[in-house]
């Protein structure tokens, strides 16, 4: 008759701390993926004229002209939510007010964003009319996005 020998305390703990974390990151992916998505939901819908739609403006004062993007929208996740936008261009004729909001989940947040062009001739004539934006987007502690794009075509004029 063959004893099968005994398992070592030391593997069932092993196995009992595997189990544990696996269970952990489970909760914490699914917890992460649920929140990513519905943020992303709530930020869409103002997008797309929810009941409190992002409102862009363009105002024009003689020779120049300020574009400004008021977004207001709910954290409906499970993690606080930044959200920044800023811009750079290569000479002082184009000024951006860079905006950030922080959302702690269930709450309310508004985004400001302003960009000034001084001089739109010169912006026009320019052989560079490339305004460099960027859309930062970290869903506290666990994602980080920033999405680079062009916001030359808010301007009149733009090229984008």
């Amino acid at each position: 008759m063959q004893v099968k020998p005994k398992t070592p305390r030391g593997i069932w703990a092993l196995r009992a701390v595997t189990v544990a974390i696996a269970i952990i990151v489970i909760a914490a992916v699914g917890t992460v993926a649920y929140s990513a998505y519905e943020d992303y939901t709530a930020v869409r819908s103002e997008f797309a004229g929810g009941s409190s739609p992002a409102i862009a403006q363009v105002v024009r004062n003689g020779n120049s002209e300020t574009v400004s993007l008021n977004i207001s929208f709910a954290n409906r996740g499970l993690y606080t939510l930044n959200v920044s936008v800023s811009c750079t261009y290569p000479d002082s004729n184009v000024v951006c007010q860079p905006a950030a909001v922080s959302v702690d989940p269930g709450q309310q947040g508004t985004l400001h964003f302003m960009m000034t062009v001084a001089d739109l001739a010169e912006y026009q004539s320019s052989s560079d009319q490339t305004i460099n934006g960027t859309v930062h987007v970290e869903m506290q502690p666990f994602v980080s996005l920033s999405i680079g794009t062009d916001f030359s075509s808010a301007v009149s004029g733009g090229s984008g």
